[in-house]
């Protein structure tokens, strides 16, 4: 049984019901709050770059069309999705990993290249879409590629946020 419980209800626990599940879940955690907490930083740094160059535009109209058309089409489904209690989302929520890092690609020249300093960072940060999608499509993945993951994030944050 894992050391974690996961319940979901006060008398039910699924660590005893479904162990291997659970024991799974807890091992995905942990890349799974890392790319959490990178693409909200990312989020972040692209609503801010954008937003700071001084002109009257908003920062969504520097955002490549196709990716305004793949957010318009995810606005439209959360619409319909009303009666859950996500409440109302930020463009910039919407946005996924390669599209952030598509924004970021497009704007260099904006203010990223100043802050990024390296173009070589996206690429990277480009290779961690496959496991990304793996981590929030309910599976795991080795230890080697949760190290690929935090030396990828170690090289931004030591650049961008040091």
């Amino acid at each position: 049984m894992p050391k974690e419980s996961l319940l979901i209800s006060k008398e039910i626990d699924l660590a005893t019901l479904a162990p291997d599940v659970v024991r799974k879940a807890v091992e995905a955690s942990e890349p799974y709050k890392l790319f959490f907490a990178f693409e909200a930083y990312l989020r972040d740094m692209v609503v801010e770059v954008l937003s700071k160059q001084g002109q009257l535009t908003n920062w969504y109209e520097k955002v490549p069309k196709d990716v305004q058309d793949e957010i318009a089409k995810l606005e439209a489904t959360e619409e319909m999705k009303s009666w859950m209690s996500l409440g109302s989302r930020d463009k910039s929520a919407l946005m996924t990993l390669p599209q952030l890092l598509r924004v970021i690609d497009q704007n260099w020249k904006e203010g990223f290249d100043d802050l990024i300093r390296d173009k070589g960072l996206i690429q990277e940060a480009r290779l961690l879409v496959h496991l990304r999608n793996t981590i929030c499509h309910m599976s795991t993945i080795p230890v080697e590629e949760l190290e690929r993951i935090k030396q990828t994030m170690r090289d931004w944050f030591r650049v961008v946020a040091p």
